[in-house]
């Protein structure tokens, strides 16, 4: 018999787009108020999904890393950045994008850096407009270990190397076990 689960969202929900980000440098692609997990909350095979999508706007070709990492904070443990940054379309102005990833807490230790978490995700975007131009990119895969008896959170970063812009309008963090 198969085990009963009750998944939810347990963190609000984007209701106002936060500000469009335009760094270069690494910045939260979904701010973590979004993505938290409560001290204690984890356990071996607890599983997270986040669904995010927004638009994202580009002066030139050039190139978008994401890297998840578990925390609260830019420092936070990496699970690995995208293997080969996605190549961004070109010049374009305000087109789709969409990511979903899944965070599983493989095993709990006791207090300090002594349980595992690993994530993995895609992301996928519009191009230029024409056919084939779309773009997919996976990132994650690192196993990372990690203290779950305090709060933490799911941190996807991104960083971007032309000017441009890339916003979030909206964001699920929810619990699937």
């Amino acid at each position: 018999m198969p085990a009963q689960v009750f998944s939810g969202i347990t963190n609000p929900v984007i209701t106002t787009s936060p500000t469009a980000l335009v760094a270069t440098t690494e910045e939260a692609l979904v701010p973590t108020l979004y993505t938290g997990i409560a001290a204690n909350e984890s356990y071996a095979g607890k599983v997270w999904r986040l669904t995010a999508g927004g638009v994202m706007s580009w002066a030139a070709t050039g190139t978008l890393t994401l890297i998840p990492r578990l925390g609260l904070v830019i420092g936070g443990i990496t699970m690995g950045v995208s293997v080969v940054a996605l190549t961004t379309p070109g010049a374009t102005v305000a087109h789709s994008w969409f990511t979903t990833c899944l965070l599983t807490c493989r095993t709990l230790g006791l207090a300090g850096a002594n349980s595992t978490f690993i994530c993995n995700g895609m992301f996928f975007s519009s191009g230029i407009g024409t056919l084939g131009t779309g773009t997919t990119q996976s990132y994650g895969g690192t196993v990372a270990t990690a203290d779950a008896t305090v709060a933490t959170g799911l941190w996807l970063g991104k960083t971007i190397s032309v000017a441009g812009s890339i916003q979030l309008q909206q964001a699920v963090f929810e619990s699937l076990t």
